[in-house]
């Protein structure tokens, strides 16, 4: 309007924009953890990465072109792509599959039955049958095969157990001897 004073703009200042692009930042960053479903732990890692952007950014800023407040909105909504962008890359890189063991060896797989052998020689006829047995039918088919109760075979089975036990022959028998390497 003629003869009216426009008010100079007066040059803002990076602490004095802080604290508005800080309200800005919470808010979106906000908005982006819920949306995108993320841990709410994540919500000060993503705003102050926010900041940070506007921190950097500032040196940029050019008052003709827009506010303080749009230019920092611009910002952070580019950085919000970059972070979604980076995380579903993540989510696309191959994995390394896991490398099953090559598994015992023959030689070592020789030395078991060796092992078992002797740790069930000392055994009753009857337990090692059910022990036979046992390698090849489940519980209750064994004791069909053997002729006797489940509850013998439970018994058994504690022999045969213990047995395997006194010769070192637990879980972990072929770990032990590192036949898994």
């Amino acid at each position: 309007m003629p003869g009216q004073k426009v008010a100079p703009v007066v040059d803002m200042t990076l602490d004095q924009a802080l604290p508005d692009v800080r309200n800005l930042a919470g808010r979106k960053a906000n908005a982006f953890v819920r949306r995108c479903q993320l841990a709410t732990h994540e919500r000060e890692d993503v705003e102050s990465q926010l900041v940070l952007t506007f921190i950097a950014r500032w040196p940029k800023f050019d008052r003709e072109r827009a506010s303080v407040r749009t230019f920092a909105s611009r910002l952070m909504d580019r950085e919000l792509t970059s972070i979604l962008r980076y995380r579903l890359a993540q989510g696309r890189q191959p994995c390394e599959l896991p490398v099953p063991d090559a598994g015992p060896t023959p030689a070592s797989v020789h030395q078991f039955r060796v092992d078992v052998e002797r740790a069930l020689a000392s055994l009753p006829e009857v337990v090692r049958e059910t022990a036979s047995a046992l390698s090849w039918f489940s519980a209750i088919e064994a004791a069909v095969a053997v002729g006797c109760s489940r509850q013998m075979i439970s018994r058994r089975k504690r022999q045969i157990r213990d047995a395997l036990i006194a010769a070192g022959i637990t879980g972990n028998y072929f770990l032990r001897r590192g036949a898994w390497s």
